[in-house]
Formats: structure tokens, sequence, C-alpha cells
């Protein structure tokens, strides 16, 4: 298997992506709706933590994954991609 057989797809074409995508966008427009709408801080402030929860778990598992498929594609004797 040579480096030319590992294909990259656009972040556009994962389903976490997108997932994490509708996630965060969500959150913002939360946040926006309730500073426009003048709502309580508190709730406010759990919106911000628990989007900033699910950018951090989404960016760790991401690393995570790379990580393991480079380790598996050195421990095969292939060239890992990127």
């Amino acid at each position: 298997m040579s480096i030319g057989s590992f294909i990259e797809k656009s972040p556009l074409q994962s389903k976490k992506f997108i997932a994490y995508l509708i996630s965060n966008l969500g959150a913002k427009a939360l946040l926006a709706g309730m500073i426009l709408t003048g709502q309580a801080d508190i709730v406010m402030l759990v919106t911000i933590v628990s989007a900033s929860f699910i950018d951090v778990g989404y960016i760790l598992g991401q690393a995570a994954l790379d990580k393991y498929t480079r380790c598996a594609a050195l421990a095969s004797g292939q060239q890992p991609p990127g």
C-alpha cells in the first residue's frame, strides 16, 4: 500500500465534523439570542461551558485518531499520510 492509497476526505465529508459544526454553530446562535433578549447570566455561562467541552472533546478526539492512524501506518511499514 503506497501513500497514494490513503484517501484524505474533506472536512465537509466527515459526519463527525458536520455534527461538531452544527453543535458549535447552534451554541453560538443560542448565545447570540440570549444576548439580544437579555437572558439570565447563569444560562449563558452554562452554554459557554458546554460548547467549550464539545470543542475540546472534538479536538482531542481528532488528535487521538490522527495519532492512532499514524502509529498503525508506521507499524505496518507504510508511510503515514500527511
